[in-house]
């Protein structure tokens, strides 16, 4: 059997002091440190929610300026793309008009030597049909 004498309430008051004295010295100051803890991890999770917020919002940001960039990019591209044809067709004209031009210069030179060429021609022939009537005739004309 049990015996409830004075040695066990002595025990018990001394379990309730110990308990009295760890939960002062070590509960309290452990259960405030992990109180801290999860506070301070709140507060960072926090911190990283606004950071990764912020960070969706600059690559938004960097995504539609390199939108626009490229935009701008392939707009001026065309202007220059549309200059370049520009000037090629400026360019093709006054070359066209130069060889007109030189065409019609040397269609004229050609022209003159030809003109020339078959007066001469026509001279040698002259003087050839001269020749060479005097040789079948045997006499001058």
């Amino acid at each position: 059997m049990i015996s409830l004498n004075a040695t066990i309430f002595v025990q018990v008051i001394l379990f309730l002091v110990l308990l009295f004295i760890l939960n002062k010295k070590l509960i309290q100051p452990l259960h405030q440190v992990i109180l801290e803890r999860q506070a301070f991890i709140k507060q960072k999770t926090k911190e990283l929610e606004a950071l990764e917020e912020q960070l969706k919002s600059l690559e938004q940001q960097y995504e539609e300026r390199l939108q626009q960039a490229s935009r701008d990019a392939l707009a001026i591209k065309e202007k220059y793309r549309q200059e370049g044809v520009a000037i090629a067709r400026e360019t093709m004209a006054d070359v066209q008009e130069t060889i007109s031009k030189l065409r019609l210069k040397v269609k004229a030179e050609v022209e003159e030597e030809l003109k020339r060429a078959r007066e001469q021609l026509h001279e040698i022939a002259e003087a050839l049909s001269y020749d060479f009537t005097e040789k079948v005739l045997g006499r001058r004309v």
